[in-house]
């Protein structure tokens, strides 16, 4: 017997498939059905708080009376366009942390027409605390810094540079002050034995 699901996906056509939402969306949508949540829940707190308040001034309440839910506030439509437009700059993984810094504003009780410049200031506080990318120019610098840096620890000194003629020379030089001690040995030793015969007695 084939599953329920195989059977639907069988019928239904491509075409009328919904397609799969990315990630950007996915975004836009949790950060805005947040801030709509929270602007509702203080309506209700401000509405409760301003009946009580009635309650103590006048000890009667009206409010069962109220046949017609009363109006909740709504983003104007300029701000609620520039407030995705920011939204649509959030990474994925920054949406967790701008609900939590929104979430902790909530403690102070702002008021319900606050609540989307408040979400504002939280998304453009983590997109400024990112770490600042590497442009091309910044690239292109630093690969310049490294190679004079390289090109100096590299660097041969002249005095370390061994030049074959003058080793040549040097070696040359060695081999005639050698000869010339040599000759200079031999004629003392040949005067020396040449004085020895003659003081020999005849």
């Amino acid at each position: 017997m084939y599953p329920l699901k195989s059977i639907w996906k069988s019928l239904v056509p491509e075409t009328q498939k919904l397609p799969n939402k990315n990630e950007k969306t996915q975004v836009v949508d949790t950060i805005l059905s947040e801030l709509d949540y929270h602007i509702k829940e203080l309506d209700a707190l401000a509405r409760e708080k301003e009946q009580q308040e009635r309650r103590k001034n006048t000890g009667v309440d009206y409010s069962w009376l109220i046949s017609t839910p009363p109006k909740t506030y709504e983003i104007p439509q300029l701000e609620r366009l520039e407030l995705e437009e920011l939204c649509y700059k959030v990474k994925p993984e920054e949406s967790g942390k701008i609900l939590s810094i929104f979430r902790d504003t909530l403690y102070n009780e702002p008021q319900t027409k606050d609540l989307p410049k408040i979400m504002k200031s939280c998304i453009s506080q983590i997109i400024e605390q990112r770490p600042k990318e590497e442009t091309l120019s910044d690239w292109v610098s630093k690969k310049t810094m490294s190679l004079t840096k390289l090109r100096h620890h590299t660097r041969i000194s002249p005095s370390s540079i061994t030049d074959p003629e003058a080793q040549e020379t040097s070696s040359q030089t060695s081999v005639d002050s050698f000869d010339m001690k040599s000759s200079r040995t031999t004629s003392i030793s040949l005067q020396d034995y040449h004085g020895d015969m003659e003081s020999l007695p005849v």
